[in-house]
């Protein structure tokens, strides 16, 4: 699967996709939020790109913006490992890998951070342009 392959795996990503010519990587976006929820078994990851899209929603028309933030939430995370949590983790690769089973491997791996966990029903919660500063 290559970088921007990340829309075909996630649910309800198809509007993001279709926005962009080719999608932003995962690795060329900030990561700048991740949230635990050891309740719903959940984590939800957001990132942040200055790659505009090429063809945006309508409802974008009339925003000044140059960067887009958007979050995708995991179901059912189970096998989460955290080694390490630095301020590096903004620029950390991230990997999503499908197995066999149908589950997501889903790897968060920067200097001094580590988050690793297997999930599923991968889903595009938010997506918003914004104006940077």
């Amino acid at each position: 699967m290559g970088d921007s392959d990340w829309t075909l795996i996630v649910d309800s990503a198809k509007d993001l996709a279709d926005a962009y010519a080719t999608p932003p990587s995962l690795n060329e976006c900030e990561l700048f939020y991740v949230q635990i929820d050891e309740r719903g078994t959940s984590v939800t990851l957001g990132f942040e790109t200055s790659a505009l899209p090429s063809s945006p929603p309508p409802a974008w028309a009339h925003k000044n913006y140059n960067a887009v933030q958007f979050y995708v939430k995991f179901m059912r995370v189970k096998e989460l490992r955290i080694a390490g949590w630095d301020a590096s983790v903004r620029e950390a690769a991230v990997t999503l890998s499908p197995r066999d089973d149908g589950a997501l491997r889903v790897s968060v791996e920067g200097e001094g951070a580590h988050l690793v966990f297997m999930g599923s029903t991968p889903l595009l919660t938010r997506t918003h342009p914004f104006l940077r500063a």
